[in-house]
C-alpha cells in the first residue's frame, strides 16, 4: 500500500493542534451569554468609548475667566457649532519667525488647561498675518506659526489627536492693513473649538 497517495490520519489533528496554538491564550470564547464586550480587559480593542459632548456654555465660561486678565484675548460668543477664540500675535512672533514668544505663551497657558480637560473638543489653530510681503510666503508664514501653536498646546497636555492646523495668510483681515495698528489687529491666531467626531 503506497502511505503518500493516502490523506493523512493524522490531518484533521494537525490542524486543530495548529489553530489552538494560534488562539489567544486565555482570551474567553464569545457565547451569547458573555459576549467579547463584557471583556474588560479586551474590551477597548472592539469599541471606543465616545467623549462627552461639550457644554458650550460653561466651557466659554471658563475660558473667559481664565483668560479675565490677558489682554486681547477674546472668546466668541460661541453657538451650536462651538466657540473660537482670538489671539492677537502682534507680539507673539517676531517678524518672520515661528518662534513663539513669552506674551503669546502667557496667553496659551492661561487657555490650555481649560481646553486640555475637555476630551470631546477638537482645536483647529488658524494662524494668520497682515500683508506686509509676498501672499505666498505669508501663507506658509501662517500654517507654520498655527502649526508651532499646536506643537506648544500639545506639550501643555492636550492630546496631539485633538488638534489641526491651518493657516490663511492675509486672506482673512479683520481691518485693513494700511495702518501699523491694522496690520498689527490682522496678525493673530484663532483657535477654532468644534465637537470631536
Amino acid at each position: 500500500m503506497n502511505l503518500r497517495s493516502r490523506p493523512s490520519f493524522f490531518a484533521p489533528l494537525a490542524a486543530a493542534a495548529l489553530m489552538s496554538a494560534c488562539a489567544t491564550p486565555g482570551t474567553p470564547e464569545t457565547s451569547a451569554a458573555s459576549p467579547a464586550t463584557d471583556d474588560p480587559i479586551h474590551r477597548h480593542a472592539l469599541v471606543r468609548q465616545a467623549a462627552p459632548a461639550p457644554e458650550w456654555a460653561r466651557l466659554r465660561m471658563t475660558l473667559n475667566e481664565a483668560t479675565r486678565n490677558t489682554p486681547g484675548v477674546t472668546v466668541g460668543a460661541g453657538d451650536a457649532q462651538g466657540l473660537k477664540i482670538e489671539i492677537p500675535v502682534a507680539d507673539g512672533f517676531a517678524s518672520g519667525s515661528t518662534v513663539i514668544r513669552p506674551s503669546l505663551a502667557a496667553a496659551l497657558d492661561t487657555i490650555a488647561p481649560a481646553l486640555a480637560s475637555e476630551a470631546g473638543v477638537a482645536i483647529k489653530v488658524v494662524g494668520h498675518t497682515d500683508s506686509q510681503g509676498s501672499e505666498m510666503v505669508n501663507l506658509r508664514l501662517s500654517i507654520d506659526r498655527a502649526e508651532a501653536v499646536v506643537a506648544y498646546l500639545a506639550g501643555r497636555g492636550i492630546a496631539f489627536e485633538r488638534l489641526t492646523a491651518d493657516g490663511r495668510g492675509e486672506a482673512d483681515p479683520l481691518t485693513s492693513n494700511a495702518t501699523e495698528e491694522g496690520r498689527a489687529r490682522n496678525r493673530r491666531v484663532e483657535l477654532l473649538l468644534r465637537a470631536a467626531r
